[in-house]
């Protein structure tokens, strides 16, 4: 396998499918961290009602 080094640029990479790879990576959209970390929230909220429940029916 061949290797990569720091001073090499995308051109310098041989077509392949690491290189399609790194291609979507790098082009695609940055990530919007504050929608992401209301979904977390969202999602624990959720998941700390079902276990509540769950203890619930466990002590009945």
């Amino acid at each position: 396998m061949a290797s990569i080094s720091r001073f090499q640029t995308i051109n310098d990479i041989p077509e392949s499918k690491g290189k399609d790879v790194l291609l979507k990576i790098l082009n695609s959209p940055k990530a919007d961290f504050s929608k992401l970390q209301k979904i977390a929230a969202d999602y624990e909220k959720t998941a700390l009602e079902m276990m509540k429940e769950e203890n619930k029916e466990q002590r009945q």
